[in-house]
């Protein structure tokens, strides 16, 4: 199961660098990542969730997390809007979404849903 780690970071010049040094000393890539200035929080997926977990406690900086579903889609136009629409008519709000790898035929995203279970059994995971 993926994670998606949200740090609490203060809008200023050095606070991007403070926490991705904390995890590049502990090895962690961070495979996917967002920010969002105003509200003073990075959002990011990382290759090892537990490690991110005990960096960022022992770093004491101030996180959330949640799961995250992987789904593998074709990488072709429609797919996204094929998924979100599925999920929507069935009441499942996507919280955020994040695109992980791809190859030449698809690509892996990460949901955060409203509603795991029945997100899982939509997409068949």
């Amino acid at each position: 199961m993926e994670k998606e780690f949200s740090v609490k970071l203060a809008n200023r010049s050095g606070e991007l660098a403070r926490v991705t040094e904390v995890l590049e000393k502990d090895g962690v890539n961070i495979r996917s990542i967002s920010t969002e200035p105003q509200a003073e929080v990075v959002r990011m997926v990382t290759s090892d969730p537990e490690k991110t977990r005990r960096s960022l406690s022992q770093s004491n900086m101030q996180f959330s997390e949640r799961n995250l579903l992987v789904a593998k889609l074709e990488d072709k136009p429609g797919e996204l809007a094929r998924v979100s629409r599925a999920l929507a008519k069935e009441g499942i709000n996507i919280d955020a979404a994040y695109m992980l790898d791809k190859d030449s035929k698809h690509v892996h995203v990460a949901l955060a849903v409203s509603d795991e279970n029945k997100a899982r059994n939509i997409l068949k995971l």
